[in-house]
C-alpha cells in the first residue's frame, strides 16, 4: 500500500468515526423520545411557555395607559428559579421618543443567558443537550409606543403598543427560545387619583388588553394565537414608585400556552441621571418560575444635558 492509499484509508476511518460519534451523540435522545427516524427533531419541542425557558415566551410588560416621556437605557440582571431549571441572564432595554413625546421606540434584548436543567426537566422539554446546561443569546424585541389620550379629566389615559419578536434567540434544541418570530399589540387604560394637593403622591389603577401571536414549528399548526390581558395598580411617591400587576395571555391550543404571572416592582424616582429598579415575579399558571431582577436605569435626556454642560472645547 503506497502513501496515497494509506492517507486515503486514514481519512476514511476518521470520517467514519466522526459520523459514528455524531450519531451516538443523540442516540440517547432518539431512545428516550421514541424518535421515528423521520420527523424533524424540532417538531418534538413544545413551543409554549410551560415547556421552555423563562425568557422564551414571556408575559409582556403590563402597561398603565401612559408611555415614557424621556429617553432611557436600562441594564440589569435576572435570576429565575424553578424546581428543575435555574437561569440567570442579563437584560437590556432602550426607549427613544420619536418625533414627539407621544410616540416612542422601545427595544429589548437578553444579550446572554446561562441555564442549568435537571434530567427530568430536560426530558420533559425534550431538550437535546444531554448536560442540560449552556449559554444562549436571547430574542430581540422592537416596539412602537403611542400615547392616544393623556391628562383628560373625563377619560382615562390610553396608550397603544405594537411589538415584534424576532427569531434571533438560539438553542431551540434546548427549548430555550422559539427560533421563530412573533408579535403582540396591547391597548392599556389608566386613571390617576391624587393623594395630595401637590400631586406628588397618587395611585393609578390600570388595565390592559391585547393579542399575542407566535409561530410554531410543527406541521399541524403554524402559529398560536392568544388573548393578552393585565390588571394592576401603581403607587407613586416623590422618590419611589411601586407597581403591582397581574396578567398573562390565553392561547387557544391549551398545551401550556396560558401563562399567568404576578409582578411587584420598586423603582426609585431620584432627580438624577441614574435610578434603580428591584423586581419580583411569581408564575401562577403555565410558568413555573420565581424571578428576581435588579436594574439600573439611565435617563438619556439628563445624560445628554450633563455631557453638553461639561463639554470642554
Amino acid at each position: 500500500m503506497n502513501t496515497a492509499e494509506k492517507a486515503c484509508l486514514v481519512w476514511i476511518i476518521l470520517m467514519l468515526q466522526v459520523v459514528f460519534c455524531f450519531a451516538q451523540d443523540y442516540q440517547w435522545w432518539n431512545d428516550k423520545h421514541n424518535w421515528d427516524g423521520v420527523t424533524p427533531w424540532h417538531d418534538y419541542i413544545i413551543t409554549s411557555p410551560a415547556f421552555m425557558g423563562p425568557n422564551a415566551l414571556t408575559v409582556p410588560t403590563i402597561k398603565n395607559g401612559t408611555i415614557p416621556q424621556n429617553a432611557y437605557f436600562k441594564f440589569g440582571l435576572d435570576k429565575h428559579i424553578s424546581k428543575g431549571d435555574k437561569t440567570e441572564n442579563l437584560h437590556t432595554e432602550l426607549y427613544l421618543p420619536l418625533f414627539s413625546p407621544r410616540v416612542g421606540l422601545n427595544v429589548k434584548l437578553v444579550p446572554i443567558e446561562h441555564y442549568r436543567m435537571d434530567t427530568l426537566t430536560r426530558d420533559i422539554r425534550r431538550a437535546r443537550n444531554i448536560s442540560g446546561e449552556g449559554l444562549v443569546v436571547g430574542d430581540f424585541y422592537i416596539g412602537t409606543y403611542i400615547q392616544l389620550v393623556e391628562n383628560n379629566e373625563k377619560m382615562p389615559d390610553i396608550s397603544l403598543t405594537i411589538n415584534l419578536k424576532t427569531a434571533s434567540g438560539s438553542k431551540l434544541s434546548d427549548a430555550r427560545y422559539t427560533d421563530a418570530p412573533g408579535y403582540f399589540f396591547d391597548l392599556s387604560f389608566g386613571k390617576t387619583f391624587n393623594l395630595n394637593e401637590q400631586k406628588t403622591k397618587f395611585i393609578k389603577p390600570h388595565a390592559m388588553l391585547g393579542f399575542y401571536v407566535w409561530q410554531l414549528h410543527g406541521n399541524s399548526q403554524f402559529q398560536n394565537d392568544a388573548v393578552l390581558y393585565g390588571l394592576g395598580v401603581d403607587f407613586v411617591f416623590p422618590a419611589l414608585e411601586i407597581n403591582n400587576s397581574f396578567g398573562g395571555y390565553y392561547g387557544y391550543l391549551g398545551n401550556g400556552d396560558r401563562p399567568m404571572v404576578y409582578r411587584l416592582i420598586f423603582r426609585s424616582k431620584f432627580d438624577s441621571m441614574l435610578n434603580y429598579e428591584l423586581g419580583f415575579q411569581q408564575g401562577v399558571n403555565d410558568y413555573s418560575y420565581t424571578s428576581f431582577s435588579l436594574s439600573c436605569i439611565a435617563d438619556l435626556t439628563k445624560v445628554k444635558k450633563y455631557v453638553t454642560k461639561n463639554k470642554r472645547y
